[in-house]
Parts: structure tokens; sequence; C-alpha cells
């Protein structure tokens, strides 16, 4: 996320009740609940300040990829069969 100071939303009370509420029925804070919301992991929200932590973000997302074939080209990318 940038460090750019951004104005807070503004939402009517009801909206911001209803929020509260949700958050807390599901032990979040708001901010965490919004989040989730929209897709957004507690991991996702910080970008990696050192090339470690890139490198390592870069490699979980490898983590559930099965491998591609041996025999995998090119190819394979420009002229599958079927």
């Amino acid at each position: 996320m940038g460090s750019k100071m951004q104005e807070p939303l503004k939402i009517n009370p009801e909206t911001a009740e209803l929020l509260a509420t949700r958050a807390s029925e599901r032990g979040l804070s708001v901010e965490d609940y919004l989040k989730s919301l929209l897709g957004v992991t507690l991991e996702q929200s910080r970008m990696p300040s050192t090339f470690e932590e890139f490198m390592a973000a870069m490699e979980s997302l490898a983590d559930d990829v099965e491998p591609l074939p041996r025999a995998f080209s090119r190819e394979d990318i420009y002229f599958p069969a079927g």
C-alpha cells in the first residue's frame, strides 16, 4: 500500500454500525473485515520491504502449482494439441 495520506471514507452511521457488527461476529476488526470482503489477506496488504521478503512471497505463489512435465516445450504453449 502507498504511504500517501488519504482522506478517510465518509459513511453513514447505520453502515458503520453494520460493518462493526459483521466484523465483530467474525472476530475481526472493521479494517480486516473490509479487507476480507475485498479478498485481500493480511499478508497481501503489506508490500515486501526487502528483496528476501519479495523472493519468499514469489516462492509462496508456487507452493500449490504442479511442475510442468519434462517434455513440455515452447511449442506446447503456442501450438497446443487438440
